[in-house]
Order: C-alpha cells, then sequence, then structure tokens
C-alpha cells in the first residue's frame, strides 16, 4: 500500500509540476514587419486578425508586435532579409521571389480563375500554398498563408467583355506581362504610369487601362470611364500576397506554441481573404452609384471561352516556365470551369 500512495503522490506531483510549467510558460513576440501603408486592406486585416486571435487565446502571453511601414525591410528586400533572418515575419509579393523560385509566376498566368478557384487551387492538400513552402523551406523560409488581392481589371470608355472588344483599342499597360496580354486580344499597349491613366482617359489618348480594381477609386477613374471588366485571372492573379517566415525562427518556437500561432495564422488568412472580397464588393457597388458597369467574368459566361482561347498561347508560353506540381492544382480548378 506504501508503495501505492508513493507512486500516486509522485504522479499528481508531477501532474502538478507540469501544469505549474504550462502555465508560467514564457511570454513570446511574434514581430510582423510589412510595407506600404498600415492602412492598406491586407495588412489591416491580417495583422489585426492576428493579434486579436493570439492574445485571446493565450490570455497575452503570445502578442504581435507590428512593424509597418517598411521600418525592417520594404518588399523588395524581403527575399534576402527574412532566410538571412533579419525579418522573422513578413508580408511580401510572392511575385518579387522569381528570381528564387520560378514557381511563383503562377501569379501572371492567364488560367482564367476566380478569386474563390484560386483560393481553392492554393488551399489544396497538394496546392500551390503547399507547392511554394516546400519550395521556400530549401531556402531557409517557410509561406504560412495566402492573401490574394484580386486580378486587376480593365477599366474603358466603351463596353467591352470579350477579348474581341479590345481589338484595335489603345491599352494602358503596366508590364511585359500585361503588354502581351494586349497584344493576345488584338489591343495596342501603351505603357503608362498609374499617376498618368485619368488624364490619358479623359483626353482620349487611350481607350482603357488595365490597373488595380481599388485604383479605379483612388484615381476617381469613374469620372473619365464608364466600364469596368474584372476578367477572373486572365490578367494573372493581381496582387498574389503572402506571409514568408524565417524558418529557423519558426522551427524554434516551442512546437506547442508553434500550433497555436499556426492556427491563428491560418484563421487571420481566411479572415483577410473574405474581407478582401467584401472589400472588393463594396467597391463595385461605389463604382455603379457613380454611374459606371462592372462585369465580373466568370465561366458560365459565354464570352468566358473567348478568353481561354485568346490566351493559350500565353499560357502554354507560362506552362515552359512552370513545374507540373505548381500547375496541376491550378489545371485541376480551370477543368472544373469547362
Amino acid at each position: 500500500m506504501r508503495n501505492y500512495f508513493t507512486t500516486l503522490a509522485l504522479a499528481g506531483g508531477l501532474a502538478i509540476a507540469g501544469l505549474s510549467t504550462a502555465m508560467s510558460a514564457e511570454p513570446i513576440e511574434v514581430p510582423v514587419a510589412t510595407w506600404g501603408s498600415p492602412n492598406h486592406i491586407n495588412v489591416s486585416t491580417f495583422v489585426g486578425k492576428l493579434t486579436e486571435l493570439l492574445e485571446a487565446e493565450t490570455d497575452g502571453r503570445i502578442t504581435v508586435k507590428h512593424f509597418p511601414s517598411g521600418q525592417l525591410a520594404e518588399d523588395a528586400d524581403m527575399p534576402l532579409a527574412i532566410p538571412a533572418g533579419s525579418v522573422k515575419f513578413g508580408w511580401v509579393t510572392l511575385n518579387g521571389w522569381s528570381g528564387v523560385f520560378p514557381d511563383v509566376k503562377i501569379a501572371d498566368a492567364p488560367a482564367g480563375l476566380t478569386m474563390k478557384q484560386l483560393e481553392a487551387a492554393t488551399d489544396a492538400e497538394n496546392g500551390i500554398k503547399a507547392v511554394l513552402d516546400a519550395q521556400f523551406r530549401e531556402k531557409g523560409s517557410t509561406l504560412l498563408a495566402v492573401t490574394p488581392l484580386g486580378p486587376t481589371v480593365f477599366v474603358t470608355n466603351e463596353p467591352a467583355i470579350a477579348p474581341s472588344d479590345f481589338t484595335g483599342k489603345k491599352i494602358r499597360v503596366y508590364s511585359e506581362g500585361t503588354a502581351a496580354l494586349a497584344q493576345a486580344i488584338g489591343a495596342a499597349p501603351v505603357q503608362l504610369p498609374f499617376a498618368d491613366v485619368y488624364t490619358a482617359l479623359q483626353r482620349g489618348t487611350i481607350d482603357g487601362a488595365i490597373t488595380g480594381f481599388q485604383g479605379v477609386g483612388s484615381q476617381k477613374m469613374y469620372e473619365v470611364a464608364k466600364y469596368v471588366l474584372v476578367p477572373a485571372s486572365f490578367t494573372g492573379a493581381g496582387g498574389y500576397q503572402g506571409w514568408v517566415a524565417n524558418l529557423e525562427w519558426w522551427e524554434g518556437l516551442p512546437g506547442a506554441d508553434r500550433e497555436i500561432i499556426s492556427k491563428a495564422i491560418r484563421d487571420a488568412e481566411v479572415y483577410s481573404r473574405e474581407k478582401i472580397i467584401e472589400d472588393r464588393a463594396n467597391l463595385a457597388a461605389q463604382y455603379e452609384a457613380e454611374g459606371m458597369t462592372v462585369v465580373e467574368l466568370t465561366p458560365d459566361m459565354p464570352e468566358y471561352q473567348a478568353w481561354v482561347e485568346a490566351t493559350k498561347p500565353l499560357m502554354d508560353e507560362a506552362e515552359k516556365a512552370l513545374s507540373a506540381d505548381i500547375l496541376a492544382p491550378v489545371k485541376a480548378e480551370a477543368a472544373k470551369a469547362n
């Protein structure tokens, strides 16, 4: 009997000690580096929700320390700063890592996915995020979340939905990829800075522009153009943003705490995506209230297949530069639409 009670007391003591250790765990600060405006929807929704979730889940033991506006690094610095460890966890434009990982250029491929389809392709078991994360890990980083801003759009002064509607039109472009797209649909690409788009539309020196959806409002383009086409991802995936951590720092976190942070990151990722889609819907309503017609291209529309055919040469070229692994989830989602 003495041995039994001795064993029981010892086990109870160990349990209490374990509980005490768990309750007195060291505080953890998650340093998050972003650039641009701290009010940017991608930054405010993700960082805000992550902060809220971690503090609620751990009674304030795990907190977020936000370094906004490029305090630690600008977007262009992240491919060096994160693997080196000078940034532990940062917001990145995935395309900015193309010199390291060619597969991030999947964001430029004119696959024609809607935002929901892109989300499904990203989160699939062997989806975009998983494929890219395996590559990031080989270079000392890990891709923990992806929060796309949605595709860029066409703003025009005449109705334009099918590729043929752009034939012979002068369309503002801002990159090699958008210039190639304009040529593929028979338009004449005109390279212009974002700040010059309003005046060019007003004067008629261009017939339309490829631009960010949010930029339609910030530049008041509804005053000089009346039509917006949201062409799925035929203009690419738009702002394909990610949240990347230094691998050594990430794996150095206590296992249980890493699980808590990982779950909070996932919940913040989902929340941010929902808010971005909601914001785009609100913007569409605002533009329509200003007299614009906003059309979102979807796979059930007859013009959709015309876009598939018009951009096929561009998609064929993109596939040559991308791995079969990164293309598989994109093709799977595209096949569901056809």
